[in-house]
């Protein structure tokens, strides 16, 4: 399974994103967030977490362990970088996601 997450949807603080992340990461297919922007059955038994955060594309793929790990701690336990403590703008972001079509591949 792939979840596509994009954190400049939320404005919350790194703290509340560790919690937040941890229960995805235990509850994949039970736990919806602003951030999500897909889930994707991509065949796998291993859990890929592809996240845009700070300017960049990440993507985790999570072994048991990892999963195990980040679902205890947030993702940021296996990132390979410092992620910003903070985040601003996701209400603008949610206004210019409001004017766009409502139906998927509409220009």
């Amino acid at each position: 399974m792939k979840v596509i997450l994009d954190r400049g949807l939320c404005n919350a603080t790194l703290e509340f994103c560790q919690r937040c992340s941890a229960a995805l990461i235990r509850n994949p297919e039970g736990v919806d967030r602003p951030c999500i922007m897909d889930v994707i059955d991509d065949g796998s038994e291993l859990l890929t977490i592809e996240m845009l955060t700070d300017g960049r594309t990440i993507e985790i793929e999570l072994s048991k362990e990892d999963q195990d790990i980040a679902g205890i701690e947030g993702w940021e336990a296996l990132a390979d970088f410092d992620p910003a403590l903070f985040r601003t703008g996701a209400e603008e972001r949610w206004h210019e996601i409001r004017q766009a079509p409502a139906e998927h591949g509409a220009a």
